[in-house]
Formats: structure tokens, C-alpha cells, sequence
């Protein structure tokens, strides 16, 4: 079981830590954003959302879909961070989940797009970005 708090109330993990309750429930979880096509919710009265991405690291579906729900994923994540502990849950922890908060950095920070995976393996030196932010950004 993979899980690290990236930032203030907001955590990633990997698809094991939907099992358990107790760290929803220790770490005030009040949503879920299950970036997987498989594994289920716990069953806790949380606000639970999927974004249904597949496993292949290459998925031109994938890169698409983000595409098109980015905004609307980032918004989501700016418009409850103050108030609410988010949980970004993928399959292993260390790709998707740690890409959306770099997207989520980028977006609503002044901070240097090229220093943002940097900034992310100070919380763990074994992440490795889904895909490369200059996807989505000018660097």
C-alpha cells in the first residue's frame, strides 16, 4: 500500500489504500478521485469520483481524455483543496495521481513549470510523471 501527502490535504495512492477505511477515516478523506478502470470505492459516505484511465502508460486515449476534462479536473481539485482532503488514487501511486497534482501545480502556481517534478521527488524520489508536462504547458 502506497500513499503520501503531496500537498496540504492532498494525498496520492495507489489502488490498495482504497481498502482501507481506517486512513480514509484518520486522514479526514472526504473525496476520492479514483484514476482507474477497475478498482472499486470504499464503502464510505465521501464524495467519489472516477477518471477512468487505463494502465498503459502509452494511451493516446488516455492523453485525450485528459486533454479534454483537465480544466475541469484542475478547477474541481483548486475549488475544494481549501476545505476539503482530497485523495487522487491510480494504480501504482507514483504516475498518474503525481501528475495530476503537477498539472494542478502548474495551473494555479507561480512556481517554475520545469522545477515542479523536481519539487514533487522531494516527497518521494520514485515518482515518475505519467506524462511530460510540456503536453500541456509551454516550458
Amino acid at each position: 500500500m502506497y500513499v503520501n501527502e503531496i500537498l496540504s490535504g492532498l494525498w496520492i495512492g495507489d489502488s490498495n489504500i482504497l481498502n482501507s477505511k481506517k486512513f480514509m477515516e484518520e486522514n479526514s478523506i472526504d473525496i476520492i478521485l479514483n484514476c482507474t478502470q477497475i478498482f472499486d470505492f470504499p464503502d464510505l459516505d465521501i464524495q467519489k469520483i472516477r477518471l477512468p484511465f487505463s494502465n498503459d502508460k502509452n494511451s493516446d486515449t488516455d492523453l485525450m481524455l485528459l486533454r479534454q476534462n483537465k480544466d475541469k479536473i484542475l478547477s474541481f481539485i483548486d475549488s475544494n483543496i481549501a476545505e476539503k482532503n482530497i485523495l487522487i488514487v491510480c494504480y501504482d501511486g507514483k504516475s498518474i495521481s503525481p501528475f495530476l497534482v503537477a498539472l494542478y501545480i502548474a495551473e494555479y502556481s507561480k512556481i517554475d513549470k520545469k522545477s515542479i517534478y523536481n519539487i514533487l521527488l522531494t516527497k518521494d524520489s520514485s515518482l515518475s510523471l505519467w506524462f511530460d508536462l510540456s503536453l500541456f504547458y509551454n516550458m
